[in-house]
């Protein structure tokens, strides 16, 4: 009996040893980390008499002495629980009618949604086929299930996820990894790991949140999780990251959105200017105002007149409006979006109240018409974007600036200096489905100009067709909210999560009678002005608190030979999608799925060792330029095709789909090229002269090859 257990022994060294081999060559993050690895709580206990063995936890048995046959087990249970006939009842498609087709990639996306049957109606889920499209593999234990699960089944995606990095450094030992990534190395297929450091609870959240992202769309729409061993936390920790599938739908982005924004960056960087910097050399306690336009400043405006003469008011985006037309003018306005709309809000105000006194704070995208409104201004980059790097500026990026205005306006202010910032108007919901909007604001009917009275006509409906759904309120109650709001909030939780308080000082308080905000205290009229009047003027009067901007001169260099590079990266880049999808078979699921996977794994195979070309700066904004649409022609496929009973008939609309996507394809580097390299005013360029819902030049009978 010892002679056996030396052997089991030496298989289990030399298997690791062979493990570590094949890690550092083709997983060289995970060689990295568990080269040098010894745990301290976590052992494989082999038992040579049965030919099975344990993992023991903090001295607790995992498998009983059976994780072989338990495994083996559970992965007969889970394909029981998983007929190949069962639907996958997970997000719906997009279907026709969703969005306007008036711009180049939009024109493309509803023309391949047009080539589908399905109707809303006739949905009720996917079929799969003989394939699983994505697994995710809730805990990895000793992955004999991994193991076993790929030997009697096609998977096409894997993700496995572990959060004690002692239980993954354990599988070294137990399964040859090598052979389970071969099954995987068929075209379109692929196997990811995602190993949390530590297995704090928000930690795990974030890394798998992090994870699940990159998947998109296999995730959420094809994934199924394999939980292993049963474990309530991990399966809990994954339904609730449901919970933000909001912000993964409000944050896919679109070619035709990022180009805009370039366009904008372009001109911006040729005008020149300051960018705002990080350095917080003086800090303030006194009381900042972050103002947005939700339903609730109509009620609490107010409370912002009796207390200006002691606080720093910074109006946010459409915020600006009811601050003005109720006699109060911030020190700050801070504008993110890139849309022509912005520049004809506040021309509009600037004509019926002046700008005069008001410092502007823009993202780099922000429309180049909008700074000549204001007597100052100042840049700023968002840190969710490559745009910075691009442009070769690094050292002054500010994180969680999105998706509103609102969320640049509390970080910058936090950034600026303040320490004590109270949000007004920052709803993040609405009581009832009308009422989203303070009536003061361009979409409200109080004291309307004739441009916001010519504007809510135009925007008539739009705000009631997005879906609402419900969450917690400041009263205890619910609230109703849609995915860019829900997604805002979300964005204020996270920031506040990571800043390093009570160290740096920060208090944020919520005053917006909307959505709770987790980690705020909301404070009603009375506490708020017992808060802010009971303090001392003394010597840090508003006009003191006003700190100066710490900015520097935006880059002064010739921008032709980074735009050429891109152009480049994005016409390659073009024409290797196109060229997976002509060389696709496409003769049924498992077909469409490894198809669309393979265009998923190229768009996302980004850096040093990505095989392409470009420096990975470009490669990082091409991506960026991308992805988003790229990731929709793959939803569109998928889902449509999925979602076919008929096999004939998913095999028609999936040589469809990808007659359209190879279409816009081909179109894309020259449309790409035909507005980067327009060499006009701002004025002049129908990029940035118009409004993103506005009908683009050539779309679709210049881009249309049919």
């Amino acid at each position: 009996m010892n002679e056996n257990y030396e052997k089991t022994i030496e298989e289990f060294i030399a298997r690791k040893k062979k493990n570590l081999t094949y890690f550092k060559t083709y997983r060289p993050e995970l060689y990295d980390f568990f080269a040098e690895f010894e745990p301290s709580d976590s052992e494989v206990v082999i038992s040579p008499e049965t030919q099975d063995v344990d993992l023991v936890v903090g001295g607790e048995s995992v498998y009983r002495g059976v994780a072989k046959a338990y495994s083996i087990q559970e992965v007969k249970r889970f394909l029981a629980e998983n007929p190949r006939e069962k639907k996958m009842v997970t997000s719906s498609p997009t279907f026709s009618g969703a969005s306007a087709g008036n711009r180049f990639a939009s024109y493309f996306l509803l023309k391949a949604i047009a080539r589908s049957n399905l109707t809303k109606e006739q949905f009720s889920g996917y079929y799969r086929g003989d394939s699983f499209p994505s697994v995710i593999f809730l805990g990895c234990g000793l992955a004999y299930h991994i193991e076993e699960l790929i030997r009697t089944s096609k998977v096409i995606d894997a993700i496995v996820f572990e959060p004690n990095a002692e239980v993954f450094y354990l599988t070294l030992f137990t399964v040859d990894w090598e052979a389970i990534c071969s099954k995987f190395r068929g075209k379109g297929q692929s196997i990811s790991f995602c190993i949390a450091t530590s297995d704090d609870q928000e930690n795990v959240r974030r890394v798998l949140g992090a994870k699940l992202s990159e998947s998109v769309p296999l995730y959420p729409y094809f994934s199924i999780y394999y939980n292993h061993l049963g474990r309530s936390e991990l399966y809990e920790v994954a339904k609730d990251l449901e919970r933000d599938l909001p912000i993964i739908g409000a944050n896919w982005g679109h070619y035709d959105f990022e180009l805009r924004g370039l366009k904008n960056v372009i001109f911006n960087m040729k005008a020149g200017g300051n960018y705002l910097q990080r350095e917080r050399s003086v800090l303030s306690d006194v009381p900042v105002i972050v103002v947005g336009s939700g339903p609730s400043i109509d009620q609490r405006i107010s409370d912002i007149r009796k207390a200006r003469d002691r606080v720093v008011v910074v109006s946010a985006g459409t915020g600006l409006r009811a601050l003005l037309v109720n006699g109060i003018r911030p020190d700050f306005h801070v504008e993110l979006d890139a849309d022509y709309m912005i520049y004809e809000m506040l021309k509009d105000l600037s004509e019926l109240h002046g700008l005069a006194g008001i410092t502007l704070i823009a993202s780099i995208s922000v429309n180049p018409l909008v700074q000549s409104l204001f007597e100052r201004h100042s840049f700023f980059f968002p840190k969710k974007s490559y745009i910075p790097l691009f442009f070769g500026v690094t050292d002054s990026n500010f994180d969680y600036c999105n998706p509103t205005c609102t969320n640049a306006a509390l970080v910058l202010s936090y950034e600026i200096g303040y320490r004590n910032i109270y949000l007004f108007g920052t709803d993040y919901g609405q009581k009832t489905k009308e009422a989203h909007h303070s009536k003061y604001s361009v979409y409200g009917n109080e004291k309307s100009s004739e441009f916001s009275s010519q504007f809510r006509k135009e925007m008539h409906g739009s705000n009631e067709k997005r879906p609402l759904f419900p969450v917690p309120g400041v009263d205890g109650g619910t609230v109703l909210t849609r995915a860019d709001y829900y997604s805002a909030k979300r964005s204020v939780e996270q920031f506040l999560a990571e800043v390093p308080t009570p160290a740096d000082g920060l208090q944020v308080f919520n005053c917006s009678d909307g959505a709770e905000i987790e980690g705020v205290s909301w404070l009603s009229k009375e506490s708020f002005l017992r808060d802010v009047l009971g303090r001392d003027a003394g010597d840090e009067s508003r006009e003191k608190g006003c700190l100066d901007l710490s900015t520097s001169p935006l880059p002064n260099e010739d921008l032709s030979k980074k735009l050429r590079d891109l152009s480049e990266e994005i016409r390659s880049s073009a024409q290797h999608f196109s060229s997976i999808l002509r060389h696709s078979r496409l003769e049924g699921r498992s077909d469409l799925i490894v198809a669309s996977n393979e265009v998923r794994s190229y768009l996302n195979r980004v850096g040093a060792h990505s095989g392409r070309e470009s420096s990975v700066t470009v490669q990082l904004i091409g991506w960026q330029m991308m992805k988003g649409t790229i990731q929709r022609f793959l939803q569109i496929g998928m889902c449509h095709g999925l979602a076919c009973k008929s096999d004939d008939e998913l095999v028609e609309f999936s040589k469809k789909w990808r007659d359209v996507f190879v279409q816009f394809l081909a179109s894309l580097p020259r449309h790409f090229d035909s507005v980067v390299f327009r060499d006009c005013a701002p004025e002049e360029d129908s990029m940035t002269s118009s409004r993103l819902v506005n009908p683009e030049p050539g779309v679709p009978s210049e881009w249309d090859s049919d």
